[in-house]
């Protein structure tokens, strides 16, 4: 019985040792149960002093990094996706020996690689889950800033046009693979800072070596529900089908290319470009015509620059003097306000009442218009 009994205490025992053998200490207990927790691959990217550009993404979830190559023979650094719980980070690509920047969307679905090239950035797009970079590539002169549902990025780019710099503030949208001027101007630098929950973007504008602040909207402006840029479809959901269609003529007018035109009995007029089957101008006299930011056919003077005055401006023509009535706005377009004026007058030389009206809006691009701005 002693025997038996000794036995079992030896039994005990050893489990006892056992069980005290495999208990941890806080940090290394810390480890086990974290698995690879971002205060652990912090500290370890925080020790490697061949890393830079560590930017964790906004949930605290993955970190992109750059690791430099030490040797001088290798062109080559890589960039590295590391992710909480996982023990090693994944190789996203090779890159070569330039300044880069990483930026998180919101929804910690993709990141930008931002490589500063010759004054200019070139951004590739990547998908965070599959490490699957977009096809399309933003070239811009200042790093891009995500919209707030993840899904458009802003940015502004300059470019040389007939020996003229222009300037543009730009959305990237990455379902539809497309990009869009919000603004595009001669002589006129452009750069966004951020893009608000409310849709605002604020932005930096130097013209002429003038710095001003301003905030814009993501927003293509209408007349009567209709766009620049819109299909055949889309014009037909917001006008109807009652239209009669006249064929492009051989001459293209003021117009960069040939165009279809479909005149209304309500009194519009749309005009399609013949290659690119979108409007490219719309024409409006009906009555019942408004604009996205509702001014009339018939309102007065004094409605269209309380309306449109705080938010727009009226440009210099390069032909000389402004522009009264014409508003640039949005998508790189014109908003033109024509005012019954006495016989012999114009808008752009003669003072215009207050109760002057609208008798017609014409939404282009200054280009159509035989001017620039």
């Amino acid at each position: 019985m002693n025997a038996k009994k000794m036995l079992i205490g030896i039994v005990l025992s050893s489990l006892l040792a056992a069980l005290t053998g495999c208990t941890s200490t806080p940090g290394e207990q810390g480890k086990v149960q974290n698995n690879y927790s971002k205060e652990i691959i912090r500290d370890e990217l925080n020790s490697d002093k061949g890393l830079s550009k560590i930017t964790w993404s906004p949930d605290n979830k993955k970190v992109i990094y750059l690791q430099k190559d030490i040797d001088d023979n290798n062109i080559m650094d890589k960039i590295y996706l590391w992710k909480v719980g996982e023990e090693k980070a994944e190789v996203v690509k090779e890159v070569s020996k330039e300044i880069y920047s990483f930026i998180w969307s919101p929804d910690n679905q993709y990141f930008l690689i931002s490589k500063q090239q010759g004054g200019k950035y070139e951004n590739n797009i990547v998908k965070a889950k599959i490490l699957a970079e977009e096809k399309y590539k933003l070239v811009s002169t200042d790093l891009p800033v995500w919209s707030p549902d993840s899904l458009s990025l802003a940015f502004s780019n300059e470019e040389k046009d007939s020996g003229e710099e222009w300037g543009s503030l730009e959305v990237y949208t990455i379902k539809t693979n497309k990009r869009e001027f919000i603004w595009r101007a001669r002589n006129t630098q452009y750069r966004v800072e951020f893009w608000d929950k409310e849709g605002n973007i604020s932005y930096k504008e130097v013209y002429k070596g003038v710095e001003a602040r301003k905030t814009t909207k993501n927003i293509r402006p209408s007349i009567s529900g209709v766009h620049l840029g819109d299909n055949r479809d889309q014009v037909k959901t917001a006008l109807g089908n009652d239209y009669k269609e006249i064929p492009p003529t051989g001459e293209t007018g003021h117009f960069p290319e040939q165009v279809y035109r479909w005149d209304y009995n309500k009194g519009y007029k749309i005009f399609f470009g013949e290659k690119s089957g979108k409007v490219i101008e719309i024409i409006a006299a009906f009555p019942q015509a408004e604009t996205n930011l509702g001014v009339k056919i018939g309102d007065s003077a004094d409605k269209v620059f309380k309306t449109y005055r705080p938010q727009y401006i009226e440009p210099e023509s390069i032909h000389g003097g402004k522009l009264i009535g014409i508003f640039k706005v949005e998508g790189a377009a014109a908003l033109y306000f024509d005012f019954v004026m006495k016989e012999g007058e114009s808008q752009f030389s003669d003072e215009i009442k207050s109760e002057s009206k609208v008798e017609r809006m014409i939404l282009t691009y200054p280009e159509h218009m035989d001017d620039s701005f």
